[in-house]
């Protein structure tokens, strides 16, 4: 009897062949369709353990998917589906802890908790899985307030590769806890996070577009804003080149503030004051409405570059930024401000090391599909420069896959991951899109 059709008895309508729906769904990902042997989705931690225990036996390679964002297309092997783990649950105790399905989208989570007034600080866009990027960090709106996502989790329910299911947080599994929070998918299926929400009164925000006749203010005044912000003060600098007439070019600054439209036009006022303002938009915001819809699927076009957390934002760094942008290759340039919460939670509490960062930068030429390896060499080249100022890369704005993680953890950190790999892990089961070796 075959893997795929022992486990279809053990798991009734669980298992999905090729040809079917729920399998075309479930192997499909942002960057394209997949060929595995069968797509399971399990609607419980217990489901997801059959699942694991019968590949392991087999020796079939396990994916994971929530949202699909980061991860390759999968050839072989089995995908374990988290779409119907998706629930979002308040406690209910009195607390601000909200029990979430790893397989939910972070547009779900922020329309749920929007009627009791609670946030989880998330990526940028709507239908990003949750279990990907909070076990990979979670940079988004409110990091400055109330730092990343794996730094609000307080417990997680987790899948091993024995099939045993356990409770992991601070007093259990303490040094597992440390790995999931920033260490991928490297460890087990994590099937429910459960965080600790915050609550959010008094929320505005919007953006304010710059055109491209002096870039280097532009980046300068958003640098000195920041350097002395309160934490309630979020924001990202996104300048793009000209791809399409629809699509403007130059700075554009996405902006949040916990507090008031008058507090955030003072803290605002050296950047709103510069004369290559083109349109200022900002007013009141719910936080949901702060994430934006996803483009449907891959761009026809690939980035070529790199990023990483920047310890100094030091006029040297600056001036390298914009130098990249006058390349030949097309080329964007993001930075997001870190600091404030962010930075107060010690280097080795997380599998996030790098909390002296003022920013996260990412410097990416835009190159099509088809583009000649001289092309691909030229905008590496490009980057190489700006991305000299960082101490580290993030795993969520890393495209590339494979085993070299060394990059994005310090050595002391990818060695306490490793030895909690050979511990939770030994036989290498889980190979994460960031693969972790034992």
């Amino acid at each position: 009897m075959s893997f795929i059709t022992e486990l279809s008895e053990r798991m009734p309508q669980r298992v999905h062949a090729p040809g079917t729906p729920e399998y075309e769904t479930g192997a499909a990902v942002f960057a394209g369709p997949g060929t595995p042997e069968a797509v399971v989705r399990p609607s419980s931690a217990a489901e997801v353990a059959d699942a694991v225990r019968a590949a392991v036996a087999a020796g079939t390679p396990i994916a994971v998917k929530s949202g699909g964002h980061g991860s390759d297309p999968v050839t072989g092997g089995v995908v374990i589906d988290l779409a119907d783990l998706s629930t979002v649950e308040p406690a209910g105790d009195g607390s601000r802890l909200v029990h979430v399905g790893a397989g939910a989208r972070w547009g779900d989570v922020a329309s749920a908790l929007a009627p009791h007034g609670l946030v989880v600080t998330s990526g940028d866009t709507l239908d990003v899985g949750v279990g990907g990027l909070a076990l990979g960090g979670g940079i988004g709106w409110l990091a400055r307030t109330h730092g990343l996502t794996i730094d609000i989790v307080r417990e997680v329910e987790l899948v091993t590769a024995a099939g045993d299911v356990l409770t992991v947080n601070a007093d259990s599994h303490p040094d597992l806890f440390w790995a999931l929070r920033g260490g991928g998918g490297n460890f087990g299926v994590v099937t429910r996070f459960t965080f600790e929400a915050a609550p959010v009164d008094g929320l505005v925000g919007g953006h304010v577009h710059f055109d491209q006749s002096d870039v280097r203010a532009v980046v300068r005044a958003w640098r000195d804003v920041f350097r002395d912000a309160p934490d309630e003060l979020n924001s990202t600098l996104l300048v793009m080149p000209q791809l399409m007439p629809e699509m403007p070019a130059g700075p554009q600054m996405s902006v949040a503030l916990v507090g008031t439209e008058d507090e955030l036009r003072r803290l605002l006022e050296p950047l709103l004051s510069l004369p290559s303002v083109t349109d200022v938009s900002l007013g009141p915001v719910a936080y949901a409405d702060l994430l934006e819809e996803g483009p449907p699927g891959k761009p026809p076009f690939q980035f070529v570059g790199g990023n990483g957390f920047v310890p100094d934002l030091s006029d040297a760094a600056l001036d390298s930024f914009v130098r990249a942008l006058d390349r030949e290759v097309p080329t964007m340039l993001l930075l997001r401000a870190l600091g404030g919460a962010f930075s107060r939670v010690p280097a080795d509490a997380t599998a996030i090391a790098q909390r002296d960062g003022q920013a996260l930068l990412a410097v990416n030429g835009i190159l099509p599909d088809d583009a000649s390896d001289d092309q691909v060499a030229a905008a590496r080249a490009g980057a190489a420069e700006a991305v000299a100022f960082t101490n580290g890369r993030y795993s969520n704005f890393t495209p590339e896959f494979g085993d070299d993680v060394a990059e994005i953890y310090p050595p002391a950190t990818l060695e306490r991951l490793r030895a909690v790999k050979r511990a939770v892990d030994p036989g290498d089961v889980f190979r994460a899109s960031h693969h972790i070796a034992p």
